[in-house]
């Protein structure tokens, strides 16, 4: 009897470093260890925020990564919760994550968010824009909306919002965050604290926004995305003006 209670209690121990189990990826290049230790913290803030750690990886290359939060760990296709990470060979480009459940990706969005920035940007802050965006969704589900994506890294993080009704007619509705990342060198990356006069949500206006009223697939959407500037603009009579360093 007590060695069947051992073995039972041998198979829930297990079964519970399993479910807790971490994705094993290859370290070969700068960008795929910062993935690592990335995923590391941003598993960090997911639990703190309440969600399930990221621990299932689909694919893994040098140039990008898929990457998910699944019921069970090493699950083999995504669940609700996809993660694809473009890759350079020293650091991460870009994070671009899509979730099915409006009430989870706020939640997500925020900590994928905390994992870059650190103690520079507040945890209220941090989920203010994804709840924004989800309870837009919520409110009109029909209408979806996209902000353009600016893809070239610069010297400060960017971040872009989508949302897209039945996009491959299954019924499924997806939110979708993009993260582009500052070049190597450029940032820290554990984040720095920043004044109030340093984070602006800086609004993007299309040449052409078309019928104000009209409000279909891929509706009228106020382009806006957050920004965080680091530094300060250069005077207009410096040598530093002459370039964008954006």
């Amino acid at each position: 009897m007590v060695r069947r209670w051992t073995a039972v209690l041998l198979v829930l121990t297990v079964l519970s470093a399993a479910a807790l189990a971490e994705p094993q990826w290859p370290q070969d290049t700068e960008g795929q260890k910062t993935l690592r230790e990335y995923t590391e913290r941003l598993n960090q803030r997911l639990t703190e925020a309440g969600e399930m750690p990221v621990n299932s990886l689909f694919e893994i290359y040098q140039g990008f990564a898929v990457m998910g939060i699944t019921r069970e760990p090493d699950a083999e296709t995504p669940e609700g919760v996809e993660i694809t990470v473009k890759l350079s060979p020293e650091t991460i480009r870009s994070i671009e994550l899509r979730v099915s459940d409006p009430d989870r990706f706020p939640r997500i969005a925020a900590s994928i968010l905390l994992a870059l920035y650190g103690d520079a940007m507040d945890a209220r802050e941090a989920i203010r824009i994804p709840q924004d965006r989800a309870d837009r969704a919520k409110d009109k589900p029909a209408n979806s909306f996209e902000e353009p994506v600016e893809e070239m890294n610069g010297t400060v993080p960017r971040v872009y919002y989508a949302y897209y009704p039945d996009q491959y007619h299954d019924g499924t509705n997806w939110l979708q965050m993009t993260l582009i990342f500052p070049m190597a060198g450029t940032w820290d990356g554990n984040g720095l604290i920043l004044g109030e006069e340093e984070a602006q949500t800086k609004p993007m206006t299309p040449e052409d926004e078309g019928d104000p009223d009209y409000e279909g697939y891929f509706s009228r959407d106020d382009y806006e995305h957050f920004e965080v500037f680091l530094t300060p603009t250069p005077e207009p009579d410096s040598a530093a003006a002459e370039y964008d360093f954006r």
